[in-house]
């Protein structure tokens, strides 16, 4: 009977493990003007700038998180940067307890987001328990 039951969930882990990765990927912003990779560091989720539909300044130069509060951050590349950090799975789809941060406006706000498909609605808000804040459609990126 062990054996049986071990059987079982080998070959159900894939479907498991499949489920609780659905997250990870690369996600195209609703107005086109990035691409997030969203990935798995230890037991939280991140996600990066991978693409910019204008990846250079005026000059020519690497576009830059020119509109951080933090002085000394201003010339760190957008290209590689964390937008998502530190959310975590409940299991059934959903992320939450994490932060997103906006390089157009150099706020960091509290963030969840809830796999839906190949969508993923990405809140953020000002509050912990969004309240105060606004929903995101991105798309996954294949």
């Amino acid at each position: 009977m062990r054996k049986f039951i071990f059987s079982i969930v080998l070959m159900l882990f894939p479907f498991i493990a499949a489920f609780a990765q659905e997250v990870v990927g690369k996600w195209k912003l609703e107005n086109g003007s990035a691409i997030v990779e969203v990935y798995k560091s230890g037991n939280v989720y991140n996600g990066k700038i991978v693409w910019l539909q204008n990846p250079t300044e005026a000059d020519g130069s690497p576009a830059v998180d020119d509109k951080n509060p933090k002085k000394e951050l201003r010339t760190r590349k957008l290209i590689g940067l964390n937008m998502l950090s530190n959310l975590k799975a409940d299991g059934k789809g959903e992320y939450s307890g994490g932060t997103i941060y906006d390089p157009n406006n150099g706020e960091t706000y509290y963030c969840s987001m809830e796999v839906k498909g190949n969508t993923l609605k990405v809140r953020g808000s000002l509050d912990k328990s969004g309240w105060f804040g606004r929903t995101m459609n991105w798309h996954r990126v294949k």
